[in-house]
């Protein structure tokens, strides 16, 4: 029972930064420019909070929580010992929203994407497609759930101001990081579940240079 509450426990602190090390290293690893996209993405988010962050202690303060246990049982970055840990906005929150969403926001796509008429002659059939995206969605709202719960009933490191602008951080940059990458690429690039490549082959090939969609 004790390991299990460790996993957990290891789960719930670290979960944002092994996505985005998973992402960055498999995706480099097996060629799936799509994961280290989104891999950058949590980057992205993880300047802008840390930023947000700052610009609360400089200007309003009062948010951070001193104390080496709360580094110690909290924070997703290094920190100093001595140092403080800033819960508002909450990186973890952010980090986690983000994933969840831009997941979400591609599984509903792959979901309702309507299908050329010579869907017949490409690899990856209509209900293949939509099975992942219907699964892919219902998990992603359970998991996110849970997650969000779970941090915050069973540790002392969030607060409900730290939520709330944790999630609108990362709902928002979810959602809009994917609409960015599709801009790019469309349904190929923003694609973290990789069944459009099989409906639109030739499109990493001879798609656009430059972001013009939006």
């Amino acid at each position: 029972m004790s390991t299990l509450v460790e996993m957990l426990s290891g789960i719930l602190r670290y979960f944002p930064n092994t996505m985005i090390s998973t992402l960055f290293v498999v995706g480099i690893m097996m060629g799936r420019l799509s994961w280290v996209l989104v891999a950058l993405g949590g980057i992205v988010v993880t300047i802008g909070t840390l930023t947000i962050q700052y610009l609360l202690t400089k200007t309003i303060g009062g948010f951070d929580l001193p104390g080496d246990h709360f580094i110690k049982a909290c924070s997703l970055l290094p920190v100093a010992q001595g140092g403080h840990y800033m819960p508002t906005p909450s990186l973890w929150i952010a980090l986690t929203s983000f994933f969840t969403t831009y997941i979400f926001t591609n599984a509903l796509n792959v979901y309702a994407q309507t299908p050329p008429s010579t869907q017949a002659r490409y690899t990856i059939s209509v209900q293949q497609r939509k099975g992942v995206g219907l699964i892919s969605t219902l998990a992603i709202i359970v998991l996110a759930v849970f997650l969000v719960v779970a941090r915050y009933m069973s540790t002392d490191c969030e607060n409900i101001l730290g939520i709330v602008l944790g999630l609108t951080i990362g709902i928002t940059a979810g959602y809009f990081w994917w609409l960015l990458l599709d801009a790019c690429g469309p349904d190929v690039y923003p694609d973290i579940h990789g069944v459009m490549i099989g409906s639109k082959p030739g499109l990493l090939r001879n798609g656009p240079v430059v972001c013009a969609k939006m």
